[in-house]
């Protein structure tokens, strides 16, 4: 018997055996969510059952097909899920068709419900699972990656127009789109939806205040499938936001159907859960600080657009255990590995590392309702004292740049104004002009999940002492770090910022803006700068917007409440058979243009 008999053989049993393995995960699915509808006996169910998973096994009927059948049958929906999950695997694998993927993640979930501020692995689940009405435009870059280009396109739209004023905007819906529930999204649904992210406090209210939006009259359903927005006055920063995910399409049916007196948004079940109309659904394994898994969504309107089976994403704090997990060929994509590791990792032939760069802000902040930060002087002196010139080399081992603005490089109106360079004696004037010639003690926080942070801390650590200023590092886990910090328990901190919207008057709002509150953590309160980004934020004159930006640089750079270090890249590392790897003006990653082989 030669090897592709034996092959054969072994094939024929499993085809044989693995449908029964499937109705059994299906069986378990569906006594753990209430069963099906007894309308027929056990053994009759379970028949029927068994030869309608073999069907989907064998490829007789299709994932929808199947999905109607056993509705039919009384199946509940985990129940279904759970069989086209669990048949995905090794019918793929024996066809040769889609691969699944899985990726290291260096951020948790804390919680899913997409209107929510929340951590980078939460934002970047929502980013799987819903949609909105438009999208940014991808292009193709040299090295084969998907770039952003800021262009909004349709996506759950059809088509959108743009009043000649700027402030209307007219969406037209794609017939049919479905949430994974089978609900039909209407201009109702929008509209509902646009609603509740106003309405509910968090970051999409947020957003929509930078939008011009304050009340829900603004949002209208012309007719089943068009929506319109009306911003009230022009804004500049409007096709900007309008594609990101925190904007999302939510079912106003799941959100009543879990809604209570106390919580009327339902809050609560979306911590949890989520149920969108995108690409993917929460897989069967969701083990939270462990791994989740995102499964195709069976009901989603363009399946032909997702490069894969789906993606299991790890949770992995240490940076070198997301390296070694990846060298080992444990998983397929690893985000945030130290940059002193990229280097070598790019002379292995088994990986490939995509490099983008992005308008990001790496910085040292300093807390200005804690002395001695509140003196310009000693900021003035600490930003003289920064080795400026061993970052790039020595920190971010060449994955990124020098930094001369708070407006980076990349993003409008950026002007070189942050003329510091080392200069130690500079320094030690300032502090003795500010009576602190003998120095003095304080504290630098850094999060233990950010390997550059801390190797900057070090060097940043050796140059200060040379001007008297006697630095502790206080290395701190994430949840600590975040905490400290909002309690102003940091005099000093290493932070960085990458703005969603590639805006100046976006990125100064939440870094310079007095009122602020949540991202200006230094407290730096500038009347000047209040009044130039609130007279700049909606200005749709593109010269008098940039004379006030950079008029703001200017000041920054005087008062220095942030010491700029340097603009770190945004770095993947994958598997060298990945291919796919995008970056969006958010820096989350999407899932399913992902492909493996």
């Amino acid at each position: 018997m030669t090897f592709a008999d034996t092959r054969s053989i072994l094939w024929r049993q499993w085809a044989h055996i693995w449908p029964n393995v499937v109705y059994r995960v299906w069986a378990q699915a569906s006594a753990a969510s209430g069963g099906s509808s007894g309308k027929v006996s056990e053994q009759s169910e379970s028949n029927q059952h068994l030869e309608l998973t073999k069907r989907l096994f064998s490829g007789q009927i299709s994932r929808r097909s199947f999905i109607r059948q056993a509705v039919v049958l009384g199946i509940s929906t985990p129940a279904i899920f759970a069989a086209i999950e669990a048949c995905t695997p090794a019918a793929q694998t024996a066809t040769g068709k889609k691969a699944q993927l899985v990726i290291a993640l260096d951020s948790d979930i804390d919680t899913l419900d997409p209107n929510d501020f929340k951590s980078d692995g939460g934002y970047l689940s929502v980013a799987q699972v819903y949609e909105t009405p438009v999208t940014s435009e991808l292009k193709a870059a040299a090295n084969g990656a998907l770039v952003a280009t800021g262009n909004m396109i349709p996506m759950v739209a059809s088509s959108f127009t743009v009043s000649s004023d700027t402030t209307t905007y007219t969406f037209k819906l794609r017939p049919n789109v479905k949430f994974s529930n089978g609900n039909v999204v209407t201009a109702d649904t929008l509209v509902y939806s646009l609603r509740r992210a106003l309405l509910r406090p968090g970051v999409s209210s947020f957003m929509m205040s930078l939008l011009g939006i304050k009340d829900p009259s603004q949002f209208t359903a012309v007719d089943s499938q068009t929506l319109q927005i009306n911003l009230g006055a022009p804004n500049p920063m409007a096709t900007r936001i309008l594609p990101l995910t925190i904007l999302p399409i939510i079912d106003p049916a799941t959100t009543q159907a879990h809604a209570t007196t106390d919580d009327p948004w339902a809050g609560k079940f979306y911590q949890t859960k989520m149920l969108g109309t995108g690409p993917y659904i929460q897989g069967q394994t969701w083990q939270s600080g462990s791994q989740y898994q995102f499964s195709p969504n069976p009901l989603y309107w363009d399946p032909t657009k997702v490069k894969n089976s789906g993606v299991l994403a790890r949770y992995v704090p240490a940076p070198e255990d997301r390296m070694l997990l990846l060298q080992r060929g444990d998983v397929d994509l690893a985000f945030s590995l130290p940059s002193s590791n990229l280097a070598s990792l790019k002379s292995d032939s088994s990986l490939k590392i995509w490099q983008f760069p992005v308008p990001n802000v790496n910085y040292m902040a300093m807390n200005q309702i804690i002395k001695p930060f509140d003196d310009v002087r000693v900021r003035q002196a600490i930003a003289w004292a920064m080795p400026y010139d061993t970052f790039v080399p020595n920190v971010l081992h060449g994955f990124g740049r020098p930094i001369q603005s708070i407006i980076p490089e990349g993003m409008p109106t950026f002007k070189d104004t942050y003329s510091y360079t080392t200069d130690t004696a500079k320094a030690q004037s300032l502090l003795q002009a500010a009576g602190l010639g003998s120095g003095f003690s304080t504290t630098l926080g850094v999060s233990v999940s950010r390997a550059e942070d801390q190797d900057a801390a070090v060097w940043i650590q050796s140059s200060l002492a040379k001007i008297g200023i006697q630095v502790e590092i206080d290395k701190l886990s994430d949840a600590d770090f975040r905490k400290k910090q909002a309690a102003d328990g940091l005099p000093m901190f290493l932070d960085y910022w990458y703005s969603w919207v590639n805006d100046p008057y976006y990125q100064l709002y939440f870094l310079l803006y007095s009122k602020a509150a949540g991202t200006n953590l230094t407290h730096y309160n500038n009347p000047e700068v209040d009044q130039l980004i609130d007279t700049g934020r909606y200005n749709p004159d593109p010269v008098q917007r940039e004379a006030g930006s950079q008029r703001i640089q200017q000041i920054f750079a005087q008062e220095v409440p942030r010491v700029l270090l340097y603009s770190q890249d945004f770095v993947v590392a994958t598997r060298k058979e990945v291919s796919g790897v995008n970056v969006y003006p958010d820096q989350l990653l999407r899932f399913w243009e992902l492909a493996k082989g």
